[in-house]
């Protein structure tokens, strides 16, 4: 049987402040209080929705502290699961304050707090990312993908179960048995697909887990004594995968230019070789509107705010780029465009089309921008603020793999000549 929904004002507070007596009415914290130190309180919005803080009092000072959490009246089921969720984490997390202020007035010495599951942990790094920058994308993504693939390893570890032995499991779980999760979470069963995930992706989840698991030994509030991670050798952990960002040479993006490739409604050709000529990201390119082009003396630019970064850009915009530009009623977007691995999978058949050998994704074209540029003699602080990269580390790598290239290049000589060059 489906739970009820709290659909308003007064069914909201009275569903949620029945299940903890730490959480309490803004105007009525004596209620209950039973000698508590930490309290989860709510204060009724004019919207109808909850807004929750913490309160505290030790050593007679009071202390309130926002917490950027919001209970929403439940139009739906997602919103009930999502308001059940946060009510949960933050109930949890006031009893372990309380537990600690109680022991410290005590004279005990805080207990480590192993008892709290890695999966909530991980949960509430990424929320406090989003809460913090509003950005999906960046940290909040890596989190979720970590904590989805905790739940799938093992999802009700404890910090008191996370030590050595658990990390090398994982470890091994993410080289073995780790399914890329765009293919298996997708509602259409004829699309999932069994994909095992690359050596880059283990790579970034180890360092994101690593990351996590270093936050919560920290701090007098620390969740573990220390990060298990230490004591294993680099030799356990996953590396990077050197020199694999691939990219077309002009030639290549000339062929794809005169090869046709229509697949339904999606703007594929168009959306790629749009971003070849101005290096924008895939999530850039599905909210383009013809409302973010402007001009001024200098010639025609784009002006949007990237979404991975959150971050403004202005680029001006190459004639080339203009012309594959699909016509679009009103301000609509201008490229359709489907979810990125499917968009990846059209992507590879025009290619196929072209005989183009190389393994194709949208951000290739990010990539071939970059190179192109570099290679004709841009200045590489120039196709730093084309590409919008925050440090210039970043765009050099695109001047290392260029020089990679030529060096393989350079190299084919010996393998056409042979010992003809050499001196007796």
């Amino acid at each position: 049987m489906a739970k009820k929904l709290f659909r308003t004002k007064d069914e909201l507070w009275e569903g949620y402040t029945d299940l903890s007596k730490s959480f309490h009415l803004d105007n009525n914290l004596s209620k209950g209080r039973s000698g508590r130190k930490v309290y989860l309180l709510g204060r009724q919005l004019k919207t109808g929705n909850i807004s929750l803080y913490r309160y505290s009092c030790h050593d007679g000072k009071r202390l309130r502290e926002s917490l950027d959490s919001v209970l929403r009246l439940e139009v739906d089921y997602n919103i009930k699961r999502e308001n059940e969720e946060m009510i949960r984490l933050q109930v949890m997390a006031t009893n372990v304050l309380n537990e600690d202020l109680e022991r410290t007035e005590s004279n005990y010495t805080p207990r480590i707090k192993n008892n709290v599951r890695l999966v909530d942990y991980v949960r509430k790094v990424g929320d406090d990312a989003l809460a913090e920058t509003g950005n999906r994308h960046s940290v909040y993504a890596a989190m979720w993908s970590l904590r989805k693939h905790i739940e799938i390893f093992d999802t009700d570890v404890t910090f008191r179960q996370v030590d050595e032995d658990w990390v090398r499991r994982f470890i091994d779980y993410l080289k073995h048995d780790a399914l890329n999760l765009n293919f298996t979470r997708v509602n259409d069963d004829d699309k999932k697909k069994k994909v095992k995930i690359n050596q880059n992706t283990q790579h970034r989840i180890i360092v994101k887990l690593n990351q996590v698991l270093k936050m919560a030994s920290r701090g007098k509030n620390r969740l573990i004594a220390s990060n298990p991670m230490d004591a294993l050798d680099s030799k356990e952990k996953v590396s990077a995968k050197p020199g694999t960002r691939e990219y077309l040479d002009e030639k290549e993006v000339k062929i794809l230019l005169n090869t046709p490739f229509k697949h339904g409604k999606y703007s594929i050709k168009e959306a790629f070789l749009f971003a070849c000529f101005t290096g924008l990201r895939y999530s850039d390119l599905k909210r383009v509107k013809m409302s973010d082009f402007g001009e001024d003396e200098n010639g025609r630019f784009l002006k949007i705010t990237m979404q991975k970064t959150r971050q403004p850009l202005k680029i001006f915009v190459p004639q080339i780029a203009f012309d594959v530009l699909p016509k679009v009623e009103n301000d609509s977007p201008l490229f359709y465009l489907p979810k990125n691995d499917y968009g990846n999978e059209c992507l590879r058949k025009w290619c196929r089309d072209a005989r183009i050998k190389k393994t194709v994704t949208f951000h290739v074209a990010r990539h071939t921008s970059a190179t192109i540029l570099y290679s004709s003699g841009v200045p590489l602080q120039v196709i730093q603020k084309q590409l919008g990269h925050g440090k210039i580390a970043t765009t050099e790598i695109y001047a290392k793999m260029m020089d990679s290239a030529q060096v393989t290049a350079s190299k084919k000589f010996d393998s056409i000549f042979g010992n003809d060059g050499k001196k007796e």
